[in-house]
């Protein structure tokens, strides 16, 4: 069966955009309500939010993303979709269309990716020690015996995976290592024996061996406390002796040395 010829199922509710540009109604997931108003009046508001709204909303099923539009998959179809791929985890925003739709645009757009869910053991997603261009904590992988987290799995040709490797910064941010497929048990019920993974290099720990899991991926038994995007703003703006406000967050994102001089404090063990 050909890649265009899937089982098409209803989509289960959510806001999944394939679109790449945040929206300032998306701000209703920040908690705080004070910060949630500065944030909606403030002139650089979409610029605010693809930091706090990161890791992105997602449907939890599998899906294939194909020019911006979200095709569910059935499982009849999975094989022949995936077929001569390469299974890499998406543990942070990879899994949200919306972040695929800004690193398969035009002129990386030429083939759909296939993206299945499952979940992980003994595994968890946490914070990387290490702040984006758009001020945004990503995700990475860490050891948590015990525990059972959601995970995503990209599937991806060959040149597919070499341009994610530039959108992850590979070497700079992130390593691209290969982990023990056995741990994921995928919906869809393919079976890994080894999947990709990017790892981050700034590690995970932050100041007095704190580490922070995503509360916006679902987890089991955790080991870490969970916590969100714009609480982990928080808590970087507090460590830096400074106010949480939205002004804070675009300071961040307009000096890269401040972004350096505030992570240098927070390297980490790695995976």
């Amino acid at each position: 069966m050909s890649m265009t010829a899937i089982t098409v199922i209803a989509l289960s509710k959510g806001n999944f955009s394939g679109q790449k540009n945040v929206s300032v109604s998306d701000a209703h997931v920040i908690t705080d309500s004070v910060l949630r108003h500065q944030v909606e009046n403030h002139p650089r508001a979409q610029e605010l939010l693809r930091a706090f709204l990161y890791p992105y909303a997602a449907p939890d099923h599998d899906f294939l993303f194909d020019k911006g539009a979200i095709k569910p998959l059935s499982d009849p179809c999975m094989g022949d979709c995936v077929r001569g791929r390469v299974p890499v985890l998406a543990v942070g925003s990879n899994r949200a269309p919306r972040q695929l739709a800004r690193k398969f645009a035009a002129p990386n757009d030429d083939d759909a990716v296939p993206v299945t869910f499952g979940w992980m053991a003994d595994h968890d997603i946490v914070y990387s020690a290490h702040i984006t261009g758009y001020g945004a904590l990503p995700a990475t992988l860490a050891k948590s015996p015990g525990t059972s987290v959601r995970v995503a799995v990209t599937w991806l040709t060959a040149r597919q995976l070499s341009h994610m490797h530039v959108t992850e910064s590979v070497p700079d941010h992130y390593l691209y290592r290969q982990v023990d497929g056995g741990k994921i048990d995928l919906d869809c019920g393919l079976g890994l024996l080894a999947v990709g993974a990017y790892v981050s290099v700034a590690g995970y720990v932050f100041d007095e061996a704190s580490v922070f899991a995503l509360a916006a991926v679902p987890g089991r038994q955790r080991r870490f406390v969970a916590r969100e995007q714009w609480e982990m703003t928080r808590f970087i703006a507090q460590r830096a002796g400074q106010v949480m406000h939205p002004d804070f967050l675009m300071r961040l994102l307009d000096d890269a040395n401040l972004r350096q001089r505030i992570v240098k404090r927070h390297h980490g063990e790695t995976f």
